[in-house]
């Protein structure tokens, strides 16, 4: 018999998702800067076609509705050239997920997940907890609030792995 998991414990196997109030964040391997690095230098090549920001966009929105849904939500306080540009940079950092867990897709991030890592400060807490997807967000997205927005979808991109 398997001893009982305390609060707090990862999961052994991990899961791929979390019940309500069970999520760890620590649980989740932090994503190295490499890997960033190498995510956006491999996108950066692929941008060489000029479609390819409205493939990515599209890829994300498909692949997350709830996440697009929230972005769309977005789109008076932030504008629709704005709720574009979280779009591809979620898709970025869903990327950089994929990669990690060597994955050709990720879980489908619910409602439920996104309240969930709304509670508290997405922006300092994924400075903690994912380290290297903090930093490129810092150079790459202009805006605090936007920045917040992404980080709390990659918070909750983190939360379904």
């Amino acid at each position: 018999m398997t001893p009982a998991r305390q609060p707090g414990q990862c999961p052994d196997p991990p899961r791929l998702t979390w019940p309500i109030g069970q999520w760890n964040p620590s649980c989740v391997k932090a994503i190295p800067e490499q890997l960033v690095a190498q995510v956006v230098s491999d996108i950066s090549e692929r941008m060489a076609d000029p479609q390819y920001i409205q493939i990515a966009v599209g890829r994300f929105v498909q692949s997350q509705p709830a996440i697009s849904q929230f972005l769309s939500a977005r789109a008076s306080a932030f504008g629709g050239e704005a709720v574009i540009h979280a779009a591809f940079h979620s898709d970025i950092v869903s990327e950089c997920f994929l990669r990690q867990l060597g994955r050709d897709m990720l879980p489908e991030v619910g409602f439920q997940d996104l309240d969930r890592v709304a509670q508290d400060g997405s922006l300092a807490k994924l400075a903690d907890e994912q380290p290297a997807i903090a930093n490129y967000l810092a150079s790459n997205v202009e805006g605090d609030a936007l920045r917040d927005v992404i980080a709390l979808v990659a918070r909750a991109l983190a939360s379904v792995v």
